[in-house]
């Protein structure tokens, strides 16, 4: 498995958007919150992209027998 190679960078971020990530994320640092927000973020993009790969592509089939509403 590799190892993720890390940066230093500086940012100029508002203080109490930080503040709520790291409590809605309950991160212990700054740092911890931007990263797993990053992650979100990645995750994200990548399954809407997914579902966008394969919009319109097969049906869905009712298995239970419903009528359509």
């Amino acid at each position: 498995m590799a190892t993720a190679v890390k940066v230093r960078k500086q940012f100029i971020l508002e203080s109490e958007k930080i503040k709520s990530v790291r409590e809605i994320l309950k991160a212990k640092t700054d740092t911890e919150a931007v990263n797993k927000a990053m992650d979100i973020v990645i995750a994200n993009t990548r399954i809407k992209e997914t579902l966008m790969s394969i919009k319109g592509k097969g049906s869905i089939k009712d298995i239970y027998g419903r009528s359509s509403r």
